[in-house]
Parts: structure tokens; sequence; C-alpha cells
């Protein structure tokens, strides 16, 4: 994992360098008359050797090779960014292979959806342990761990985006609500409402001097309001479950984490102090309104397949007193 960690930015200062080098050959005066044969150079290195130098640092990694595909696309794209388009015909040569990939991507991903869609079937469940469901199929279909977590992560975003807006289930008694007291859905409304003005002037500012960085920061833009939706519908949907044995937290599809009641060493209606003690905070916004002392660390799972282990957690509940009552009698038994 380590050996990995170093090799993404090796990969980044070589590209940096071949981007660099490049585009000074294509500006420069000294390099005028030999331009043509310096474009077939610089074409090459941007659009084939940055891909094979990834290529290289990641083929022994857990990074799975496909990712390569994506790094070749974006390759191409700089490329006629920084090629005079005089002087393009290497990349346009380059560019015809793209379509048959294009094309074998696609037909690669329509037969995994189809299979996710069938294994899909065979599970029971809905809005509530949607992301669990998609990680234990792609799991059965043997998709390496990286790609899974990442899958789960955007497909549950995209899931809760579009199908969240269904009234959540009625709360039993066990189960908590934890997104409203944290302010989330004042935050929520308030980007709902300055990310598409900010977006557009944006749009509109930056195209004067690049339509692509305009439009790439557009599509940043977007995916953030579909970020912004999926996570607060996730939010309304996965609630806070107190079983027999423990506390099943979860804070949308952000964060989860079990935590059996013989680990709770005390349970206090606060909000976490980030200044005096370290916890992980799984609040949906804020500095939470409950603290949970535990008396060994635990694992928390979070998006991207990211892990945080902490002996402290902060949550965010609706319901805090009732909330606090239950655990202490449960501990206290």
């Amino acid at each position: 994992m380590r050996t990995t960690l170093l090799r993404i930015p090796a990969f980044f200062i070589i590209a940096a360098g071949i981007v660099f080098i490049s585009f000074w050959l294509m500006t420069s005066v000294q390099f005028e008359a030999q331009r043509n044969l310096l474009a077939i150079g610089s074409s090459i290195d941007i659009a084939v050797i940055i891909p094979l130098t990834y290529f290289l640092l990641i083929r022994k990694t857990a990074i799975p090779n496909i990712t390569v595909i994506p790094v070749f696309i974006v390759s191409l794209i700089l490329g006629f960014q920084i090629i005079p388009q005089n002087y393009q015909q290497t990349l346009n040569s380059l560019e015809l292979l793209v379509a048959p990939i294009e094309l074998g991507i696609i037909g690669f991903l329509i037969y995994k959806v189809i299979q996710v869609n069938k294994k899909l079937g065979q599970t029971e469940g809905g809005l509530r342990n949607f992301p669990e469901r998609i990680r234990l199929v792609l799991q059965d279909l043997k998709v390496s761990a990286i790609l899974t977590n990442v899958a789960t992560t955007e497909v549950s975003l995209f899931y809760y985006a579009f199908a969240g807006w269904k009234k959540p289930q009625t709360l039993q008694e066990n189960e908590f609500s934890n997104y409203r007291e944290s302010g989330y859905s004042n935050i929520f409304i308030l980007v709902l409402f300055l990310l598409p003005v900010e977006t557009f002037v944006l749009h509109y500012w930056l195209s004067s001097f690049s339509s692509v960085l305009a439009w790439v920061l557009t599509g940043i833009s977007l995916y953030s309001l579909l970020f912004i939706f999926g996570d607060r519908n996730a939010l309304r949907h996965r609630p806070v479950t107190v079983s027999s044995t423990g506390i099943a937290q979860m804070t949308g599809i952000r964060w989860k984490v079990f935590i059996p009641f013989e680990l709770i060493e005390k349970i206090e209606l606060r909000e976490g102090d980030e200044h005096k003690e370290k916890f992980v905070n799984l609040s949906a916004f804020g500095h939470g309104n409950v603290v949970i002392s535990l008396k060994e660390k635990v694992l928390v799972k979070g998006i991207y397949g990211i892990k945080k282990s902490t002996d402290k957690l902060v949550l965010s509940i609706d319901d805090k007193a009732q909330f606090f009552e239950l655990i202490s009698k449960r501990i206290n038994e």
C-alpha cells in the first residue's frame, strides 16, 4: 500500500515534466523551425509515454489496469490543448484508437451492469441498505477491492440522488434520525441556491480565458450538486439503529461503524471539542451533540474505502435524550 502511494506522486511528477517540456517546445520561438518534427515527438510523449509510464508504475499494485484508459483519454485531451492546431496530425491518428476502446468499455460496462442488476434483484432491501447490497454484489462478482470501493460510493450517490426522494420509512423505537438537529437541512438549502448561481457566473467568466477550463469547473460543480442531493437523501433513509448488541451508526453513505455495547466506556450529551480531544466526527454537519468514549478502538469505514481507527466518536442524534437514556440503560445492564 505504501509503495502504491509513492508511485502515484511519482507518476504526476513525470507527467507534469513531460507536459511542461512539450508546452515549452511548442511555444518557444527558438524551436519554430523544427516545430513540425517536435510536434510529432511531443504528441507521442503526451499521448503515449504518459499512459505507458502510468501503466508501468501501477501494473504490480492493487490499482486496476483498466484505469490506464482514462489516463490515455485525459493525456490525449491535454495533447490537443498543448500542440498547435496545424501540427495535430499525430494526435488525430492516435485519436482513432479511442473509438474502438470506447466501444469495448461500453460493451464491458453493459455486460457488468446486466450481471449486477441480476445479482441485485436476488438480494432483499431498499433505500436503507443499498450501499451494502451493491458492495456484496460486486464482491460476489470478484471485482477488485479498490474498484468495489469506488463503484459502491459512486453508484450509491447516483442511486440516492435520483431514487431517494421517497418518504423515508417510519422510525421504530430503536431507530434515530441524525441530520435535523445538526443544521444540515439549512446548509443543504443554502448550497442548493448558491451553487447553480456560482457555477453560471464562474462559467461565464472563465469562458473568456479558456472554454475547456470553464466546462471542467462546470462539470465539477454539477457533480458537487449531485453529491449533495445523494448525500442528503442517504441521510434521510439511513438512520442510526440500536440493536440488542450495539449501535449501527450510519451517516448517509459517508461513514459506517458498529459500536458493541461492551466497548462503550461512557456516553455524554455534549459537542465534540476538536481542540482538546481526538475523535472521529460522524455528525452530518457541525460538532455533533453526543460523544461516545470507548474502551478500545473500533474501525470506522468511509466513502471510497477510507478507514479510520478511533476510541472516541461524535454523533449527531435528533432525539438525543431518548438515545442517551436507551444507550445508558443498555451499557448498565
